[in-house]
């Protein structure tokens, strides 16, 4: 007598057991697993402590402090991770290349963003990850450095040496870890944020590994981040009525995990460097890996450079997606490609054979390249994104816009990363830049979606 309202009934029933229930034939297969945690896994109480006996486990696992799980993805992380280390009006350095939910953390928190940029790759223009030394000269009262590892294209910052930075400086280092929840179960230089001395990581589940859509993780190592700051950061953002289904999805991966990811990793990397392998003999094709751009990339992505066939990665993705294969992301010059566990290594063969064959259907004369602009921007900060979500604001044509401040946010997605972000002054070749990466692709978070149009703040 209580939530959810389908109380999951159809499961005992039958087609011809009599007339079938209401909705039966449209939600019979996808209520069929539908838990929620308070009074289905556990009763109204939690008097079993399931859950926390759950996220125990997997930091113990991890090698981390505290963990907790999360139902609303790395979004909710990034949110959470921000409001736990951030605080209102003080400066935080954050990566460009992060997601657009910290910028999300940065407006609920009030955090002042202090930029600090990937250094790109001098003939790809792809970002190779945060140097130390891009941290030099950060405002005395920095409250901590948050940075995104791996990258959406793979690449990977110096977790460790990034950490005694932040160390050296007193505040702690907060890792976007969303595309590694892997590398949490890899040793040495592959090896999780948090054994790499991070303090505060929020990993996904549901990406590399195997737990349901929207899951996640949020992880403290206890040193810089309180745990009990982190609780009420997460329980803030937090759902009252989770699904005992998806954060069960995130126990079962930890316990598979132990049991048999060392093993499962293995094979995966092992598969995906033979595909690398058969991708690297196509002419023109540059794989984008430790050896080719001097630095760490996550071995389970495979990321092809294009421009030396003609061919774009958009043409890939297209052709790839009629044969009914998706990928992560691509654009003029590159394209994206996750492997998980689940891989074999004649899938991932198949695979590279077929990208192969269709860049021999579409081969020309080889281009000059066209770095994405994502990557290049640097934005002139003007107010917060705090400010910049509470101000008056003001309707105007975009091309009228050129010099005023951005009251919302224009993110091509994937990946998430914004072009231009609430607060920060509009210019020529970011306009230019949203209405190409709009003709690529989609560009979300926008209230005008043709880009005739921008909301900007009320002067």
């Amino acid at each position: 007598m209580q939530i959810p309202g389908h109380k999951n009934r159809y499961t005992d029933l039958e087609i011809g057991q009599g007339a079938q229930p209401i909705g039966f034939d449209l939600l019979h297969d996808i209520i069929r697993d539908d838990l929620p945690l308070q009074g289905g896994a556990d009763d109204n109480y939690f008097t079993n402590g399931y859950d926390e006996e759950a996220e125990a486990l997997y930091a113990e696992a991890i090698g981390a402090a505290h963990t907790r799980f999360l139902v609303n993805g790395s979004s909710q992380g990034n949110i959470a991770a921000l409001l736990a280390a951030a605080s209102d009006g003080k400066p935080i350095a954050v990566d460009r290349t992060s997601h657009r939910s910290a910028l999300a953390g940065l407006q609920l928190s009030g955090g002042v963003p202090v930029w600090v940029f990937p250094e790109l790759h001098p003939d790809f223009g792809l970002p190779v990850g945060i140097a130390p030394a891009s941290l030099a000269g950060l405002p005395r009262d920095i409250t901590a450095i948050s940075v995104t590892s791996p990258a959406y294209v793979g690449t990977m910052s110096g977790v460790r040496a990034l950490a005694e930075t932040a160390h050296d400086i007193g505040v702690p280092l907060v890792v976007d870890q969303a595309w590694g929840a892997h590398l949490d179960w890899m040793r040495e230089s592959h090896a999780g944020a948090i054994a790499q001395g991070a303090d505060l990581v929020v990993t996904s589940i549901h990406k590399a590994l195997m737990g349901y859509s929207q899951t996640a993780i949020v992880s403290t190592s206890g040193h810089y981040i309180d745990p009990k700051r982190l609780d009420r950061a997460v329980d803030l953002t937090m759902t009252t009525s989770p699904s005992a289904t998806l954060l069960a999805s995130i126990d079962a991966t930890r316990a598979v995990m132990e049991m048999h990811g060392a093993d499962a990793i293995a094979r995966a990397v092992e598969a995906t460097d033979a595909a690398k392998a058969m991708l690297r003999a196509v002419p023109g094709v540059v794989v984008i890996d430790d050896a080719e751009i001097g630095s760490l990339v996550d071995p389970l992505k495979i990321t092809l450079w294009l421009p030396r066939t003609g061919v774009t990665g958009v043409q890939i993705a297209s052709a790839l997606w009629a044969e009914g294969h998706g990928v992560e992301s691509a654009d003029t010059d590159s394209i994206v490609m996750s492997v998980s566990i689940v891989d074999d290594r004649a899938f991932l063969l198949e695979m590279a054979q077929t990208v192969a064959g269709i860049i021999e259907k579409f081969r020309t004369d080889a281009r000059a390249p066209m770095p994405t602009a994502l990557w290049q921007i640097r934005p002139d900060v003007v107010i917060s994104p705090r400010e910049a979500l509470f101000a008056p604001r003001r309707r105007v044509a975009m091309d009228d816009a050129i010099g005023l401040v951005s009251a919302e946010q224009f993110v091509p997605y994937p990946p998430g990363v914004p072009l231009l972000a609430p607060g920060e002054r509009v210019t020529r070749e970011l306009v230019d830049a949203i209405r190409l990466a709009g003709r690529i692709g989609r560009v979300s978070y926008c209230s005008d979606r043709t880009f005739e149009t921008i909301e900007v703040i009320a002067e």
